[in-house]
């Protein structure tokens, strides 16, 4: 039975005072009743009542709609998949009834205004659409934020709403009856307002954002009183009765702000964030439930802080959402697209054998938080909502934990994930008990570590004896596409540390042909010693991928790279492209020089060669070098780019670059490119990260910040090499303000430039440079406005928390370890 506050259950006045502070000589107590304790309503009676199968990914929002002429109630649910489903009681189950599909991007929040019965959907187009009950199509879009809508509540005057926006403001909207739209705009958040709430008897405004602040307002938008308690954003807002109010966020703590304000009671038990709240009247004013990330489910008595039962487990990773019908039943909404129903009545909780497959998989993801799997904690990945994320290269492969507790490999290939087949638990479970190396959930006799340069870490070389070495090579070669030049050596090397037998005699080189040259590409440990090489081809100059400096330096078996244990961020020296093979870029040069006419800028063979010059590591300033220098930057566009490429090297000497940026102002010469060949795009960002290095650079570079920014940002699409050079030049920019006095409008500016690359970034290393250079400006006095930004774009934190949460393997086991620094810092 439910029992209400209402009810003559008035405990004795010691426990009434608990909250009670002196006034004026008399005592101030709250209006709530605490339920007596062995009346209390415990979450351990609510089992699973139905499950709800309709959208494509993931459920962000759930609410509770109109009554029904049967007595129940319509369920409203929001999806990453952009669409608004309204499902109707039939009996104890539920069928999709209308699918509401008028926002461009995914749903953040569904709120439904029960006064004018309006289903108000808020979406990441930065609208509001309001539907009347059963309506296809809005009786009115509201335009006006300028960035993601993520909260919604009524207004305290009939016909008006209030919105959140990660655009850092709050917007109350009043409407008439013709449809005229009024707005007042609540400014003081420093980050994204993730929490609204009305307080109708104060007749005020609370709104709670990601800079950890709550602030009420009045109806005419002025600022009354601003909360602090909260060490993180805060996600969630309801007001309470006698004036009291109850916040959640990040932190995974719920706070109860009593009516002057003062946090009176903190409620724990969360593990991760806590993403939503919502009260279940029908057991009592005093009863709220909580969802986040931590998979669960739970419910507490605000006032005595209890949790009342134990969590309900969901087998997905977020539960986003959550709302409570008039019976008492719960509905959550969760990562893997479901929308679930929760019921205390026997009569609606679901037949024994749909409760069974739910607590399967419930037992499953229990026994995940300590099984483990090729020496990976199964909890660690990712479930199958994992697959609707692109691959970030061809080849690349993934774990997925299922359901049913097992775990499968896939494949990103042609553009889909592609079953490869089930991971099971090597023999003996792990890798100190079996005696092997585990590699991906396979047991080998070894695992070699190769490098291959400087810009990626070592890539792992399972081979097992008995295996034939050249068939190990050619699978280990095809598996990281790397080109076929390297058989002879992998195979060599296999047979060399594995003691598998003899050498294998040295071939003649195979007949690639180099696109910059059209001579054969440079193999690593090739005869050829005059140019420094490392492992990567470069597309355009046919050398090794550049590199920082370091990279000279002969590779070995097993190499240092990040473990998980070092030390991501504050990064602390400059990273640079060095590696040159000049032979070549001056054959290119004379090639295209050879096909331009005087009037296109054909120079003699003297001023190529005193311009190759500026590729040595410590050019002399030749006046003439650089005026020719200044000539060639004027070729056509499709000849530009090993002009560029020399340009790259010779802005590292900060003389040289003075001279060229004070006399002939070559930023205005090429930053027009950044918007043409890809080429060219390349050599230039890579050109701004090498300027970086010295103060004349960052002072030329970050008096057109905007520019340059807003060029870099245009960029969409890229190779690897591409985006590796875009997210350089981010952490090159952010280490001179962890360097000295931060400036905020360059780290504003570098935030954007960086969530913008991580929008579409997939190259690993480029992912990685890009959260280093998060981690930087975390570090500065930036750090909380820096965090605020990230945190508002909700697709680069799922990304950063897949990046995080999905095993990469050794090779790229840095990226989980700077993900999880960083989330930390968040």
């Amino acid at each position: 039975m439910a029992i209400h506050a209402k009810e003559s259950l008035t405990p004795p006045l010691s426990k009434r005072r608990e909250f009670g502070k002196k006034a004026g000589g008399k005592e101030k107590f709250q209006s709530f009743n605490p339920y007596n304790r062995g009346m209390e309503p415990t979450l351990d009676t609510y089992k699973l009542s139905c499950e709800l199968f309709g959208h494509s990914l993931d459920v962000r929002a759930v609410a509770v709609g109109a009554s029904t002429p049967e007595g129940g109630q319509i369920i409203l649910s929001g999806s990453r998949d952009k669409s608004t489903k309204l499902w109707k009681p039939i009996g104890n189950e539920y069928i999709e009834s209308l699918t509401l599909q008028d926002h461009k991007n995914f749903i953040s929040y569904i709120y439904f205004h029960t006064a004018e019965q309006w289903i108000c959907t808020a979406s990441n187009d930065a609208t509001i659409c309001i539907y009347k009950q059963d309506g296809f199509l809005p009786l009115l879009t509201l335009k006006g934020h300028e960035s993601t809508v993520c909260a919604l509540s009524e207004g305290l005057h009939p016909r008006s709403l209030i919105s959140g926006s990660w655009d850092k403001t709050a917007r109350v909207w009043s409407i008439g009856e013709t449809g005229e739209v009024t707005t007042i705009t609540l400014k003081g958040h420093e980050a994204a307002v993730w929490a609204v709430a009305t307080l109708k008897t104060e007749q005020k405004y609370v709104t709670g954002g990601a800079d950890k602040c709550i602030y009420y307002w009045n109806d005419k938008g002025e600022k009354l009183r601003l909360l602090k308690g909260h060490t993180d954003c805060v996600r969630g807002l309801i007001g309470l009765e006698a004036n009291t109010l109850l916040s959640c966020g990040n932190d995974a703590v719920l706070h109860f702000w009593n009516e002057d304000g003062e946090c009176v009671r903190k409620l724990t038990g969360h593990t991760n964030y806590i993403y939503a709240m919502a009260r279940n009247q029908a057991l009592g004013d005093q009863v709220v439930v909580s969802c986040g990330e931590d998979s669960t489910l739970r419910m507490w008595n605000v006032i005595t802080g209890d949790q009342l039962g134990e969590p309900i487990l969901h087998p997905a990773i977020s539960v986003w959402s959550v709302a409570c019908l008039q019976n008492g039943d719960i509905v959550t909404g969760c990562s893997d697209g479901v929308v679930r129903v929760f019921s205390k009545e026997p009569a609606r909780q679901a037949s024994e054998a749909v409760q069974k497959a739910f607590d399967l998989a419930v037992a499953t993801r229990k026994s995940q938080l300590t099984e483990e799997i090729g020496g990976v904690k199964k909890t660690d990945l990712p479930g199958p909502e994992a697959l609707l994320s692109n691959g970030t290269r061809e080849g690349q492969t993934k774990m997925v934990r299922h359901l049913d507790g097992s775990v499968k490999c896939y494949s990103w290939e042609l553009g889909k994930w592609n079953l490869v087949g089930d991971v099971t638990g090597a023999s003996g479970g792990t890798q100190a008990s079996s005696g092997k190396n585990l590699y991906e959930g396979k047991e080998y006799d070894f695992v070699f570590n190769v490098d291959i340069s400087d810009t990626a870490p070592p890539i792992k070389l399972p081979y097992n004896r008995g295996e034939d070495p050249w068939l190990a090579a050619q699978a280990f070669i095809h598996k990281n596409d790397l080109p076929q030049a390297y058989l002879e050596q992998v195979a060599n090397f296999i047979v060399k540390n594995s003691e598998s037998g003899p050498m294998v005699v040295s071939q003649a080189p195979t007949g690639y042909q180099d696109p910059f040259t059209g001579g054969s590409r440079y193999v690593p440990g090739s005869s050829n010693t005059s140019v420094r090489t490392t492992g990567n081809a470069d597309p355009f100059t046919g050398s090794s991928s550049y590199s920082t400096s370091s990279s000279h330096a002969p590779s070995s078996v097993d190499v240092n790279f990040v473990r998980a244990g070092d030390k991501h961020f504050p990064v602390s020296s400059y990273r640079t492209f060095d590696t040159c093979d000049a032979a070549k870029v001056l054959e290119k040069m004379k090639e295209f020089n050879s096909k331009l006419t005087p009037s296109d800028g054909k120079v003699g063979d003297e001023l190529l060669l005193a311009v190759i010059k500026l590729t040595e590591q410590s050019p002399v300033l030749e006046l003439t070098a650089l005026e020719a220098l200044v000539i060639l930057l004027k070729w056509p566009a499709g000849q530009l780019f090993p002009v560029i490429d020399i340009l790259r090297l010779a802005v590292r000497n900060e003389a040289i670059f003075s001279v060229l940026c004070n006399s002939h102002d070559f930023l205005s010469i090429v930053l027009p490119q950044l918007g043409g060949a890809a080429a060219n795009q390349l050599m230039i960002v890579r050109c701004l990260a090498n300027s970086l290095t010295h103060k004349t650079g960052r002072q030329a570079v970050e008096s057109q910040l905007p520019k340059v920014i807003e060029l870099i940002s245009g960029i969409r699409a890229g190779s690897a090499n591409l985006q590796i050079a875009m997210s350089t030049f981010y952490l090159n920019l952010t280490i001179s303000q962890t360097q000295g006095v931060a400036k905020s409008e360059i780290c504003y500016m570098v935030t954007t430039g960086v969530v913008e690359l991580l929008k579409w970034a997939k190259d690993l290393e480029a992912c990685y440079r890009s959260m280093q250079a998060i981690g930087n400006l975390t570090t500065t006095p930036c750090g909380q406005e820096t965090i605020a930004q990230v945190i508002s774009v909700d697709y680069v934190m799922d990304k950063l928390r897949e990046l995080t949460n999905t095993p990469q393997g050794e090779n790229f086991s840095k990226v989980n370890s700077v993900g999880q620094a960083l989330l930390a810092a968040f």
